[in-house]
């Protein structure tokens, strides 16, 4: 037995040898194992110096940051990158990112706090602009100019949504726009869009900044495919510094809004687009479209208050009887009396169109309202279809139970989401919910005068003694 393996075990020593003998030549950080270091799908490596369970949200928020920026260069026109690692130090970084080529290789460098340094807007949108250059086979240090701000802010939006939602209630990731479109006062949208906001020197404006570059951009992503992205078109054309802001803007976004709202108008018109409108118009007008077609809808329904003042407004039906001859004859009824209207007229012209328009807003709202409203206004438009079918007393006694079980629903719904809020803001650190007004106070601090100061801490106090 000792003499078979006397070969094997010379052998085995031998192999020993030789493998300490090379292993001997390299330096010690390249046998260490790399437990420090993480890669992505894309193939971004991202290395900390020292990494714990405390980085664990920061190596997320990166990974999360590189999955959504490659996401949005799908495109056939890029042949080429620079292949992208993100160093994050314990010492810090001058001026919070370096950005450095080496070997071919993009390098970028981070303090370990970025996430919670004064200065972590500039450092994570030069991040996001760094890797979209990189991604798309440009040196971020030899483009002249930094990529459009509606561009990096709405993925940094997306990113700090990601991340640093707090909101357990079924809200809309737009809530400001959202407001906006509910009160029919949506702004103007190029002119939103290419007016480029920050958190330190405009505070709260910058939300709703940031809300309209994130819903541009998801919108965007809907119209884009590998054969035609406006996205990935304007980091080349900005890259390249051959072209005008207004120039690339035109060339990619107003050409894919423009194309998908020609689209759209010959859906809903069932024919060619109507002609009159110029570009900026058509422009405004898929804005106010794809708004209220996705920033309230099933998924994300109005807020029972909202509904509520929506629902009453439906409830308003008035009727115009025309006859030859004589002057029209306008009467207004709430919608639970509509059987008024019926019984002195019958079907007529006049009824026919007054239901023909509330079954577009009953649609519309059926649309927006949430879960426990939609069977009750499934019985609603039911009823109103049955016209020539029943009697108008059955008819009205159904209006009526009807309506009385919307009411007792908008009664329950509050109390959800009363309830909701509070375990909401029970469950919520303060530094998180109150994000937004720290925020402003911290911005607010650095532009006061002492003197404004002062005199708010004493209407301040006086408040709290009252």
């Amino acid at each position: 037995m000792n003499l078979l393996l006397k070969k094997p075990v010379r052998g085995l020593k031998i192999f020993l040898v030789f493998a300490g003998a090379l292993l001997g030549s390299y330096p010690a950080a390249a046998v260490q194992m790399p437990t420090d270091s993480f890669s992505t799908r894309s193939g971004t490596a991202i290395t900390f110096q020292r990494f714990d369970r405390e980085y664990y949200e920061t190596l997320q928020y990166l990974k999360f940051a590189d999955r959504i920026i490659s996401g949005y260069l799908n495109s056939s026109a890029v042949k080429q990158s620079y292949p992208c690692r993100i160093f994050v130090l314990n010492e810090p970084v001058k001026g919070g990112i370096n950005i450095v080529e080496a070997g071919g290789k993009i390098n970028l460098y981070l303090h370990k706090d970025f996430q919670t340094a004064e200065n972590k807007f500039a450092v994570t949108t030069g991040m996001i602009n760094a890797l979209l250059l990189a991604k798309t086979g440009f040196n971020p240090n030899e483009c002249k100019r930094p990529l459009p701000p509606w561009l990096t802010v709405g993925i940094y939006g997306q990113m700090e949504l990601r991340c640093f939602s707090h909101s357990i209630l079924a809200v809309p990731c737009f809530p400001g726009l959202m407001a906006l479109c509910v009160a029919g006062k949506l702004p103007d949208f190029r002119a939103s869009l290419n007016t480029a906001l920050s958190p330190e020197a405009d505070g709260i404006a910058y939300r709703l900044y940031e809300e309209l570059c994130r819903f541009v951009l998801v919108e965007l992503k809907r119209l884009s495919s590998r054969a035609d992205n406006p996205i990935a078109d304007a980091v080349f054309m900005t890259a390249r510094g051959k072209y005008s802001e207004e120039q690339i803007f035109d060339y990619t976004v107003v050409r894919a809004i423009l194309k998908n709202y020609d689209r759209l108008s010959r859906e809903i018109n069932k024919k060619t687009v109507p002609s009159g409108a110029g570009d900026a118009q058509k422009v405004q007008n898929w804005f106010k479209m794809v708004a209220n077609r996705d920033l309230v809808s099933l998924s994300s329904p109005l807020l029972t208050k909202d509904f509520v003042t929506r629902f009453y407004h439906f409830r308003r039906c008035t009727y115009v009887h025309r006859i030859k001859g004589s002057s029209p004859v306008r009467m207004v009824r709430d919608i639970s009396k509509i059987t008024e209207i019926y019984d002195r007229y019958g079907m007529s012209t006049g009824f026919s169109e007054m239901l023909d328009g509330k079954f577009r807003e009953l649609e519309g709202l059926i649309q927006v309202s949430q879960p426990l409203c939609s069977v009750s206004l499934e019985k609603l438009r039911s009823t109103l279809q049955q016209f020539d079918q029943l009697p108008s007393v059955i008819i009205k006694k159904r209006l009526a139970l009807i309506l009385g079980e919307l009411e007792q629903t908008f009664e329950r719904q509050q109390q959800i989401e009363v309830y909701l809020r509070a375990v909401e803001y029970a469950a919520t650190a303060p530094g998180k919910l109150y994000r937004d007004e720290l925020i402003e106070d911290r911005r607010l601090e650095k532009n006061f005068c002492p003197a404004i100061n002062n005199y708010l801490d004493q209407v301040e106090k006086s408040f709290l003694r009252d």
